[in-house]
């Protein structure tokens, strides 16, 4: 396939505040930069002179190396290039640009476009439809449970009273457990079909509110010889769900639990002021950790780590955190455990959540 070189305007390559220009040249089998400039060089770790008279694998791991030469082949062969990519944190755009003379190229020029905004915007739109998706299906289904279900854990609850053979109670017993698991689920289906319906906000003792959680999951971590230790040297209260910020310690403290295979170890949770705005609440485990692979799903609906998790969990901990118009953050390194930092308002943007609604 032949392709058009056509002559470049440098002046509209100008760099600016969120982007880099660079040009190489093509010096017998190896692409040679000899010129880049722009302020996204630093923030992405670079700086001209580790570029400049340098060929992509001097400055680039491997493997993104020999991705981008690819590209780079295709632009000394005449073709205008768009590529993707990330690096030092930083997701971009690239553009590559072929000057030729005489219908042969003598350079490239490259323009690069800071596009971590707009990709951190696709992935939260992204995220909304696939909650739309789960709230429409829940508001559908929660339903058509909870009736029959309701009327199986009364039925089961008059077998078990009337029942003589006691052989038969262990197994009434399990299908309670089952019946109400099945109802959790449910309940969970529907806060995330419309997690605004049961908020109820109110002044909060959170130092009183983490002292129950840790109380709450106290024989479950006895089992497993595993210390909760509470860290909290101010007195915090704070407008919130109680109940709902209960249910996402407690969710926490599961997992921190469950991760924790090994006998002896603790589980730290912390409260402190971060700003006179702002206070945060940390739980840290020694556990398994999190494998990569997993990590940037963690908050998909129906994605789960555990065996028999249903995928709503850490899910659910997210949409209360986002109706106190707070943050939630996972820090976790495979083997040597998992720090989960949450940060919330003293003061809620009300303005902001009637325009949100």
């Amino acid at each position: 396939m032949n392709h058009q070189c056509n002559a470049i305007d440098y002046e509209q390559f100008i760099p600016r505040e969120t982007g880099f220009i660079f040009k190489f040249e093509k010096v017998g089998n190896t692409f040679i930069h000899t010129f880049i400039e722009g302020k996204l060089i630093e923030k992405v770790g670079l700086c001209p002179e580790y570029v400049v008279g340098k060929s992509l694998f001097e400055f680039l791991p491997p493997d993104q190396a020999q991705r981008k030469e690819i590209f780079y082949e295709k632009a000394w062969n005449g073709e205008n290039v768009n590529y993707e990519g990330s690096f030092g944190g930083v997701q971009y755009l690239a553009i590559l640009n072929p000057v030729c003379h005489n219908g042969v190229t003598i350079e490239v020029i490259g323009t690069t476009i800071d596009i971590t905004k707009e990709k951190i915007r696709e992935k939260q739109a992204q995220q909304m439809e696939k909650l739309s998706v789960v709230g429409e299906l829940a508001a559908g289904i929660a339903h058509e449970i909870r009736n029959p279900l309701t009327s199986m854990k009364g039925f089961a609850k008059i077998v078990k009273e009337s029942v003589s053979d006691q052989k038969l109670i262990p197994y009434l017993d399990i299908m309670m457990d089952e019946m109400e698991r099945i109802n959790q689920i449910v309940n969970e289906f529907m806060f995330i079909a419309k997690p605004k319906e049961n908020v109820r906000f109110q002044n909060t003792n959170v130092n009183k509110l983490l002292r129950d959680c840790i109380q709450f999951m106290g024989p479950q971590a006895n089992l497993k010889s595993i210390n909760i230790e509470l860290e909290a040297k101010v007195q915090i209260n704070l407008n919130c769900d109680g109940n709902q910020i209960k249910q996402v310690l407690i969710n926490l403290l599961q997992n921190a639990i469950e991760a924790t295979e090994n006998n002896g170890h603790f589980i730290g949770v912390s409260l402190e002021e971060v700003s006179a705005d702002a206070v945060m609440i940390t739980v840290s485990d020694k556990g398994c950790g999190i494998p990569e692979s997993r990590f940037n799903r963690l908050f998909e609906p129906f994605y789960s780590t555990k065996e028999k998790g249903t995928g709503l969990g850490l899910l659910t901990c997210k949409r209360i955190i986002d109706l106190h118009q707070g943050s939630i953050d996972i820090e976790s390194e495979p083997g040597a455990g998992t720090t989960i930092r949450i940060v919330l308002p003293r003061n809620r943007n009300v303005e902001s959540m009637l325009i949100a609604e």
